[in-house]
């Protein structure tokens, strides 16, 4: 029972220190990459032939030079196999099986084409069964040419092995230091340390000035939502603007009674609460507010929360009015190019698989592989090598996978400076902000702060020491 609450507690997490993931420190995008879209304010075509969202397809057959050769032993097989990780295998619960998913859609939409430049995909089950990490990873050493699309809720526990083998990784998300720092790996929506998006900060700070003098931060006391919660401190810190009135704690297992906490913050006369927890979390203290008849002028969550959890039937009428940011083309505009061309691979390729936001930034790692894999082969005589791969996909310093996320710069490890807000309206996740084709949408619906997009925090948030391998460039 107790592994139940701790994998509870540390998917919630997961997903909001991954940030489905920063002022002066974000160094602006410079290399556009085939995945970028066009400049802010403008709307990207999208392009003839095979593409995905506004970005012609990466894959397709060999060209004159041939069906590129893989280097010697860095393949387990004639095709080239992709290992993709997950906890989907946990006895207690499926944990991210949406990736794993949307990997099986992507290699059989990249094969119809040709694969890359007529080699054939294969994916890899890389499960780590949350406790079997170092098991999954003997498996990726002895078997994948490259880890892509993929994330473990325990993912320091790659290491040493990782290194070791020689692996690399183009990760839908990481979690902890080790992971986040790792430099073998290149990340779509990166999730450094010391750099954290603030668009949703901003705007919080913009709109409701006089709420955000009056902050409660509610977190789950575990150790991830502790960081989390250090590190929404930091980010407010860092802005200005932000007073936090109380941190409140709550039980790793849950809470039989919320209502202490809710008539806590009243007392407080909280302006402003977000929460660094799990959607129970989010659900049970609405619930709390709402009968008390007390609730704050903004409820403002990570981009993990928002989730049809909160809009589900009995809780949505409580939830009513909460704000969450997102780094992604909602699912509810389904006819955004990007979105489209997700939704129309998926139930093409893997019509019964899962259709979440980790299928999206599974999909955005396994078009930056692509993009970066091809662009290795250009430079390494159409052989696929990793240092080569990686190194390519170091060089990609502006990608937005075709509009499906916004505006990143992958190779220098620097997350969004955009986003996007939305809110639960009449029971549903409606976007809040920008109005798409307004002043404030700066390209694909998202609004872009520039340089304040994006607050560079300092703080001890975990030790990054086992994910650098000094023998590999840095």
């Amino acid at each position: 029972m107790r592994h139940t609450f701790t994998v509870s507690v540390a998917l919630g997490a997961v997903l909001s220190l991954a940030g489905v993931g920063t002022a002066g420190a974000t160094t602006p995008p410079t290399t556009p990459a085939a995945g970028s879209t066009a400049a802010a304010g403008t709307a990207a075509a999208v392009p003839e032939g095979p593409h995905f969202g506004t970005m012609p397809s990466p894959c397709g057959p060999a060209t004159d030079q041939g069906v590129p050769t893989i280097a010697d032993g860095q393949n387990g097989g004639a095709a080239l196999k992709l290992g993709v990780a997950t906890d989907k295998g946990y006895a207690a619960r499926s944990l991210n099986p949406d990736m794993y998913d949307a990997a099986v859609a992507f290699a059989g939409w990249c094969n119809e084409q040709g694969g890359i430049r007529g080699l054939p995909i294969e994916i890899v089950d890389l499960d780590g069964k949350l406790f079997e990490v170092p098991v999954a990873i003997e498996k990726a050493c002895a078997e994948a040419f490259a880890m892509v699309g993929g994330g473990y809720v325990f993912d320091d526990q790659m290491f040493p092995r990782f290194h070791e083998c020689k692996m690399v990784n183009f990760a839908g998300y990481s979690v902890t230091a080790a992971a986040a720092m790792n430099n073998a790996k290149v990340e779509p929506m990166p999730n450094p340390l010391n750099d954290k998006p603030a668009s949703w900060l901003q705007w919080a700070k913009k709109t409701h000035p006089d709420a955000i003098t009056r902050t409660a931060i509610v977190y789950t006391d575990f150790g991830t939502t502790i960081v989390q919660k250090d590190m929404y401190k930091a980010q407010m810190a860092a802005i200005g603007g932000y007073t936090v009135v109380d941190e409140i704690p709550t039980n790793p297992a849950g809470e039989a009674n919320w209502a202490p906490f809710a008539q806590r913050m009243k007392d407080k006369n909280v302006g402003m609460v977000t929460v660094a927890g799990s959607a129970a979390t989010v659900i049970g203290l609405f619930k709390a507010m709402r009968e008390i008849g007390f609730v704050p002028e903004l409820v403002l969550l990570e981009g993990s929360l928002y989730t049809e959890s909160l809009v589900a039937e009995g809780d949505a009428q409580a939830t009513e009015g909460a704000v969450a940011r997102s780094a992604f083309v909602p699912f509810e505009e389904p006819d955004q190019p990007a979105m489209k061309s997700y939704l129309d691979m998926m139930a093409k390729f893997n019509p019964t698989g899962n259709k979440a936001g980790l299928g999206l930034q599974a999909t955005s790692a396994f078009l930056l592989f692509v993009v970066a894999a091809n662009d290795c082969l250009d430079a390494n005589n159409n052989v696929l090598e990793r240092e080569c791969v990686l190194a390519a996909g170091k060089k990609i310093t502006s990608w937005t996978a075709g509009g499906l996320q916004a505006e990143t710069n992958p190779g220098q490890n620097l997350p969004p400076t955009c986003g996007l807000l939305m809110t639960i309206k009449d029971g549903k996740w409606t976007r809040l902000y920008p109005e798409i084709g307004s002043a404030d949408d700066n390209g694909s619906g998202f609004h872009c702060d520039g340089a304040d997009g994006s607050t560079h925090i300092e703080g001890n948030f975990g030790d990054p020491t086992p994910g650098i391998d000094p023998t590999r460039d840095q």
